[in-house]
Protein backbone atom coordinates (compact mmCIF):
# COMPACT_ATOMS: atom_id res chain seq x y z
CA UNK A 1 0.00 0.00 0.00
CA UNK A 2 1.32 3.44 -0.78
CA UNK A 3 1.22 4.94 3.04
CA UNK A 4 2.47 4.05 6.41
CA UNK A 5 -0.92 3.96 8.51
CA UNK A 6 -0.01 6.36 11.43
CA UNK A 7 -2.04 4.12 14.41
CA UNK A 8 0.23 6.56 17.34
CA UNK A 9 1.22 10.34 16.64
CA UNK A 10 3.23 10.24 19.32
CA UNK A 11 6.98 11.86 18.71
CA UNK A 12 9.83 11.59 20.77
CA UNK A 13 9.76 14.71 22.37
CA UNK A 14 9.92 13.94 25.95
CA UNK A 15 13.79 12.98 26.58
CA UNK A 16 13.71 16.55 28.63
CA UNK A 17 11.98 17.80 31.96
CA UNK A 18 12.32 21.69 32.34
CA UNK A 19 10.46 24.36 33.73
CA UNK A 20 9.03 26.65 31.16
CA UNK A 21 10.98 29.20 31.63
CA UNK A 22 14.51 29.12 32.78
CA UNK A 23 16.01 31.58 34.75
CA UNK A 24 19.62 31.91 34.84
CA UNK A 25 21.80 34.14 37.37
CA UNK A 26 22.53 37.53 35.60
CA UNK A 27 20.80 36.59 32.51
CA UNK A 28 18.00 37.47 30.72
CA UNK A 29 14.78 34.41 30.59
CA UNK A 30 15.49 31.49 28.71
CA UNK A 31 12.13 30.67 26.70
CA UNK A 32 11.80 26.68 27.10
CA UNK A 33 12.28 24.64 23.80
CA UNK A 34 9.37 22.38 21.92
CA UNK A 35 10.51 19.50 24.14
CA UNK A 36 9.72 21.21 27.35
CA UNK A 37 6.86 22.14 26.76
CA UNK A 38 5.78 19.27 25.26
CA UNK A 39 6.54 16.88 28.72
CA UNK A 40 4.78 19.88 30.47
CA UNK A 41 1.62 20.00 28.34
CA UNK A 42 1.42 16.13 28.85
CA UNK A 43 2.14 16.62 32.60
CA UNK A 44 -1.04 19.34 32.38
CA UNK A 45 -3.24 16.80 30.93
CA UNK A 46 -2.77 13.32 32.25
CA UNK A 47 -3.57 14.42 35.56
CA UNK A 48 -7.10 16.38 34.50
CA UNK A 49 -9.16 13.08 33.45
CA UNK A 50 -9.85 14.29 29.90
CA UNK A 51 -11.39 11.58 27.96
CA UNK A 52 -9.25 9.97 25.05
CA UNK A 53 -10.91 8.75 21.98
CA UNK A 54 -11.52 11.11 19.12
CA UNK A 55 -9.22 10.53 16.74
CA UNK A 56 -5.81 9.92 19.43
CA UNK A 57 -5.27 7.75 22.50
CA UNK A 58 -3.43 9.13 24.54
CA UNK A 59 -2.30 12.73 26.07
CA UNK A 60 0.95 12.58 24.02
CA UNK A 61 -0.97 12.09 21.42
CA UNK A 62 -2.63 15.19 22.46
CA UNK A 63 0.13 17.26 22.66
CA UNK A 64 1.45 16.35 19.12
CA UNK A 65 -1.59 18.03 17.02
CA UNK A 66 -1.16 21.13 19.65
CA UNK A 67 2.24 21.85 18.84
CA UNK A 68 1.61 21.27 14.83
CA UNK A 69 -1.26 23.75 14.92
CA UNK A 70 0.97 26.04 17.60
CA UNK A 71 4.24 26.18 15.30
CA UNK A 72 2.61 25.77 12.15
CA UNK A 73 4.82 22.25 11.27
CA UNK A 74 3.69 19.25 9.96
CA UNK A 75 4.62 15.93 11.76
CA UNK A 76 8.04 15.66 9.98
CA UNK A 77 9.14 19.14 11.36
CA UNK A 78 7.84 18.84 15.07
CA UNK A 79 10.41 15.75 15.20
CA UNK A 80 13.03 17.96 14.06
CA UNK A 81 12.26 20.84 15.87
CA UNK A 82 12.26 19.25 19.59
CA UNK A 83 15.35 20.92 20.11
CA UNK A 84 13.61 24.48 18.68
CA UNK A 85 13.10 27.67 21.18
CA UNK A 86 9.27 28.67 21.71
CA UNK A 87 8.12 32.37 21.44
CA UNK A 88 6.16 33.63 24.58
CA UNK A 89 3.27 34.45 22.26
CA UNK A 90 3.11 30.59 21.18
CA UNK A 91 3.65 29.45 25.06
CA UNK A 92 0.58 31.54 25.63
CA UNK A 93 -1.61 29.97 22.44
CA UNK A 94 -0.68 26.37 23.90
CA UNK A 95 -1.59 27.40 27.91
CA UNK A 96 -4.99 28.88 26.08
CA UNK A 97 -5.80 25.94 24.36
CA UNK A 98 -4.95 23.55 27.19
CA UNK A 99 -6.79 25.56 29.40
CA UNK A 100 -9.84 24.87 26.94
CA UNK A 101 -9.10 21.24 26.81
CA UNK A 102 -8.88 20.43 30.61
CA UNK A 103 -12.03 23.59 31.31
CA UNK A 104 -14.25 22.70 28.81
CA UNK A 105 -13.66 19.08 27.65
CA UNK A 106 -13.39 20.11 23.73
CA UNK A 107 -11.69 17.65 21.89
CA UNK A 108 -8.01 18.76 21.25
CA UNK A 109 -9.23 17.99 17.19
CA UNK A 110 -11.53 20.67 17.43
CA UNK A 111 -9.51 23.39 19.23
CA UNK A 112 -6.79 22.84 16.64
CA UNK A 113 -9.13 22.70 13.58
CA UNK A 114 -7.24 19.45 12.10
CA UNK A 115 -7.34 15.94 12.84
CA UNK A 116 -5.18 12.94 11.39
CA UNK A 117 -6.80 10.23 9.86
CA UNK A 118 -4.73 7.68 7.01
CA UNK A 119 -1.99 9.70 6.98
CA UNK A 120 -3.99 12.39 5.45
CA UNK A 121 -5.05 15.66 7.37
CA UNK A 122 -8.55 16.85 7.15
CA UNK A 123 -10.01 20.23 8.47
CA UNK A 124 -12.44 19.06 11.49
CA UNK A 125 -14.88 21.38 13.17
CA UNK A 126 -18.04 20.94 15.44
CA UNK A 127 -20.08 20.29 11.78
CA UNK A 128 -18.84 16.76 11.90
CA UNK A 129 -17.40 14.01 13.96
CA UNK A 130 -13.78 13.93 14.46
CA UNK A 131 -12.62 10.71 12.47
CA UNK A 132 -12.10 8.03 14.15
CA UNK A 133 -12.13 4.74 12.30
CA UNK A 134 -10.64 1.33 12.23
CA UNK A 135 -11.24 1.58 8.36
CA UNK A 136 -8.28 3.38 8.44
CA UNK A 137 -6.37 -0.18 8.30
CA UNK A 138 -8.89 -1.36 6.18
CA UNK A 139 -7.98 1.37 3.62
CA UNK A 140 -4.22 0.57 4.19
CA UNK A 141 -4.61 -3.13 3.17
CA UNK A 142 -6.69 -1.97 -0.36
CA UNK A 143 -9.74 -3.82 1.32
CA UNK A 144 -8.28 -7.18 0.53
CA UNK A 145 -8.72 -10.13 0.62
CA UNK A 146 -12.96 -9.38 -0.26
CA UNK A 147 -12.38 -6.14 -3.16
CA UNK A 148 -9.44 -5.88 -5.55
CA UNK A 149 -9.41 -2.18 -5.51
CA UNK A 150 -7.98 -2.03 -8.57
CA UNK A 151 -11.35 -3.18 -9.93
CA UNK A 152 -13.51 -0.50 -8.37
CA UNK A 153 -14.84 2.30 -10.67
CA UNK A 154 -17.40 3.88 -8.21
CA UNK A 155 -17.40 3.58 -4.37
CA UNK A 156 -19.96 5.57 -2.25
CA UNK A 157 -18.95 6.56 1.19
CA UNK A 158 -22.29 6.82 3.20
CA UNK A 159 -22.60 9.20 6.10
CA UNK A 160 -19.33 10.66 5.20
CA UNK A 161 -19.24 13.57 7.88
CA UNK A 162 -15.65 15.03 7.05
CA UNK A 163 -15.29 12.53 4.12
CA UNK A 164 -11.95 11.03 5.50
CA UNK A 165 -13.01 7.89 4.41
CA UNK A 166 -14.11 8.37 1.26
CA UNK A 167 -11.20 10.77 0.84
CA UNK A 168 -8.76 8.52 1.54
CA UNK A 169 -9.86 5.59 -0.32
CA UNK A 170 -9.78 8.33 -3.60
CA UNK A 171 -6.36 9.53 -2.19
CA UNK A 172 -4.72 6.68 -2.31
CA UNK A 173 -6.98 4.45 -4.96
CA UNK A 174 -6.24 7.24 -7.83
CA UNK A 175 -8.60 5.09 -10.24
CA UNK A 176 -11.57 5.29 -8.21
CA UNK A 177 -14.71 7.60 -8.60
CA UNK A 178 -15.90 8.48 -5.03
CA UNK A 179 -19.49 9.36 -4.20
CA UNK A 180 -19.69 11.30 -0.57
CA UNK A 181 -23.09 11.02 1.11
CA UNK A 182 -24.87 12.99 3.92
CA UNK A 183 -27.96 14.18 5.53
CA UNK A 184 -26.62 17.17 6.81
CA UNK A 185 -25.58 20.35 4.23
CA UNK A 186 -23.52 21.49 6.69
CA UNK A 187 -20.90 18.44 7.62
CA UNK A 188 -21.39 18.28 3.01
CA UNK A 189 -20.01 21.69 3.15
CA UNK A 190 -16.64 20.57 5.48
CA UNK A 191 -16.00 17.54 3.13
CA UNK A 192 -16.45 19.91 -0.10
CA UNK A 193 -13.18 21.47 1.47
CA UNK A 194 -11.03 18.69 1.83
CA UNK A 195 -12.18 17.40 -1.13
CA UNK A 196 -10.73 20.46 -2.88
CA UNK A 197 -8.33 20.58 -0.04
CA UNK A 198 -6.60 17.45 -1.14
CA UNK A 199 -6.84 18.21 -4.87
CA UNK A 200 -9.72 15.47 -5.54
CA UNK A 201 -12.46 17.49 -6.89
CA UNK A 202 -12.11 16.08 -10.54
CA UNK A 203 -13.45 11.89 -9.14
CA UNK A 204 -15.15 13.02 -5.58
CA UNK A 205 -18.81 14.20 -5.61
CA UNK A 206 -20.78 14.86 -2.65
CA UNK A 207 -24.62 14.25 -2.44
CA UNK A 208 -27.08 15.34 0.43
CA UNK A 209 -29.21 12.30 1.17
CA UNK A 210 -30.68 10.89 3.55
CA UNK A 211 -29.15 7.16 3.46
CA UNK A 212 -30.18 6.41 -0.23
CA UNK A 213 -33.13 8.12 -0.61
CA UNK A 214 -31.84 10.32 -3.71
CA UNK A 215 -28.40 7.98 -4.78
CA UNK A 216 -28.76 6.50 -8.05
CA UNK A 217 -26.62 3.96 -10.10
CA UNK A 218 -24.87 1.03 -8.23
CA UNK A 219 -21.65 0.88 -6.94
CA UNK A 220 -18.63 -1.78 -6.82
CA UNK A 221 -18.04 -1.02 -3.00
CA UNK A 222 -20.13 1.01 -0.17
CA UNK A 223 -18.25 1.83 3.17
CA UNK A 224 -21.14 3.12 5.92
CA UNK A 225 -19.98 4.74 9.62
CA UNK A 226 -23.27 5.70 10.49
CA UNK A 227 -24.55 6.89 13.78
CA UNK A 228 -25.23 3.71 16.21
CA UNK A 229 -25.60 5.10 19.34
CA UNK A 230 -28.69 4.64 21.69
CA UNK A 231 -30.17 7.91 22.99
CA UNK A 232 -29.77 6.59 26.70
CA UNK A 233 -26.00 5.59 25.98
CA UNK A 234 -25.53 8.69 24.67
CA UNK A 235 -26.23 10.73 27.64
CA UNK A 236 -24.11 8.73 29.50
CA UNK A 237 -20.66 9.75 27.24
CA UNK A 238 -18.22 11.46 28.32
CA UNK A 239 -18.41 15.31 28.31
CA UNK A 240 -15.86 15.73 25.17
CA UNK A 241 -19.22 14.31 23.18
CA UNK A 242 -21.29 16.93 23.49
CA UNK A 243 -19.20 19.04 21.51
CA UNK A 244 -20.52 16.44 18.38
CA UNK A 245 -23.40 16.99 16.34
CA UNK A 246 -25.31 14.11 17.85
CA UNK A 247 -26.94 13.69 14.38
CA UNK A 248 -23.92 11.67 13.56
CA UNK A 249 -23.90 9.76 16.36
CA UNK A 250 -27.53 8.61 18.03
CA UNK A 251 -29.91 6.21 16.33
CA UNK A 252 -33.22 4.63 17.37
CA UNK A 253 -34.00 0.80 18.42
CA UNK A 254 -30.68 0.27 20.66
CA UNK A 255 -28.73 2.30 17.87
CA UNK A 256 -28.94 -0.40 15.45
CA UNK A 257 -32.11 1.59 12.92
CA UNK A 258 -29.82 3.32 10.44
CA UNK A 259 -27.08 0.22 10.31
CA UNK A 260 -30.03 -1.73 9.32
CA UNK A 261 -31.70 0.24 7.00
CA UNK A 262 -28.31 0.43 5.01
CA UNK A 263 -28.22 -3.25 5.55
CA UNK A 264 -31.83 -3.93 3.94
CA UNK A 265 -31.13 -1.07 1.06
CA UNK A 266 -27.51 -1.28 -0.25
CA UNK A 267 -28.04 -4.55 -2.18
CA UNK A 268 -30.31 -2.24 -5.12
CA UNK A 269 -27.02 -0.09 -5.13
CA UNK A 270 -24.22 -2.58 -5.43
CA UNK A 271 -22.74 -4.32 -8.57
CA UNK A 272 -23.35 -7.72 -8.72
CA UNK A 273 -19.61 -8.43 -6.95
CA UNK A 274 -20.23 -5.28 -5.12
CA UNK A 275 -19.51 -5.55 -1.17
CA UNK A 276 -20.33 -3.34 1.32
CA UNK A 277 -18.77 -2.56 4.81
CA UNK A 278 -20.62 -1.37 7.59
CA UNK A 279 -18.83 0.10 11.10
CA UNK A 280 -20.86 -0.40 14.23
CA UNK A 281 -17.90 -0.33 16.43
CA UNK A 282 -18.14 -1.38 19.99
CA UNK A 283 -21.70 -2.43 19.20
CA UNK A 284 -20.70 -5.27 17.59
CA UNK A 285 -22.73 -7.06 19.87
CA UNK A 286 -25.60 -4.85 20.07
CA UNK A 287 -25.75 -5.84 15.67
CA UNK A 288 -25.64 -9.54 16.49
CA UNK A 289 -28.26 -9.76 18.90
CA UNK A 290 -30.64 -7.59 16.96
CA UNK A 291 -30.16 -10.15 14.04
CA UNK A 292 -29.63 -13.33 15.48
CA UNK A 293 -29.88 -15.70 12.29
CA UNK A 294 -27.89 -13.51 10.52
CA UNK A 295 -24.05 -14.57 10.20
CA UNK A 296 -22.33 -12.01 10.22
CA UNK A 297 -18.55 -11.63 9.23
CA UNK A 298 -16.37 -9.41 11.38
CA UNK A 299 -13.13 -8.07 10.38
CA UNK A 300 -10.10 -8.31 12.65
CA UNK A 301 -7.86 -5.47 13.45
CA UNK A 302 -4.17 -5.39 14.19
CA UNK A 303 -3.94 -1.94 15.12
CA UNK A 304 -6.91 -1.24 17.42
CA UNK A 305 -10.60 -0.95 16.65
CA UNK A 306 -13.72 -3.23 16.02
CA UNK A 307 -17.11 -3.42 14.59
CA UNK A 308 -17.01 -3.13 10.85
CA UNK A 309 -18.50 -5.86 9.63
CA UNK A 310 -18.90 -7.12 5.45
CA UNK A 311 -21.51 -8.62 3.05
CA UNK A 312 -21.48 -9.29 -0.61
CA UNK A 313 -24.43 -8.45 -2.28
CA UNK A 314 -25.40 -11.87 -2.59
CA UNK A 315 -25.55 -11.95 1.17
CA UNK A 316 -27.45 -8.77 1.28
CA UNK A 317 -30.10 -10.33 -0.86
CA UNK A 318 -30.47 -13.37 0.77
CA UNK A 319 -30.57 -11.83 4.52
CA UNK A 320 -33.23 -8.89 3.43
CA UNK A 321 -35.89 -10.22 4.92
CA UNK A 322 -34.44 -10.55 8.18
CA UNK A 323 -33.68 -7.16 7.76
CA UNK A 324 -36.69 -5.69 7.17
CA UNK A 325 -38.58 -7.73 9.88
CA UNK A 326 -36.19 -6.17 12.33
CA UNK A 327 -37.11 -2.33 11.10
CA UNK A 328 -40.57 -3.48 10.79
CA UNK A 329 -41.05 -4.57 14.11
CA UNK A 330 -38.60 -1.87 15.87
CA UNK A 331 -38.02 0.95 13.61
CA UNK A 332 -41.15 2.06 11.53
CA UNK A 333 -42.43 4.53 14.13
CA UNK A 334 -38.77 6.15 14.32
CA UNK A 335 -37.94 6.35 10.55
CA UNK A 336 -37.31 9.76 9.70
Amino acid sequence: MPFQHIQRLTVDLNHKNRHCILFLSGAKPVLPTVADIFKQSIDRLQPAEVFYGHGVAEAEDEVVLLLMHVLQLDFAGLNRAHDQRMTAAQIQRVDALLTQRVEQRIPMAYLVGFSVFAGLSFVVDQRVLIPRSPFAELIDQGFAPWVDVAAVNHALDMCTGSGCIGLAMAHYFPTMQLTLVDLSPDALDLARHNTKALGLSDRVQCLESDLFSHVSGQFDLIVANPPYVDEQEYRALPAEFSHEPAMALVSAAQGMALPIQILAQAADYLTAGGYLFLEVGYNDGVLERCLPTVPLEWIEFSLGGQGICVFSRDDLLKYRSEFNQFLQAHVSQHLR
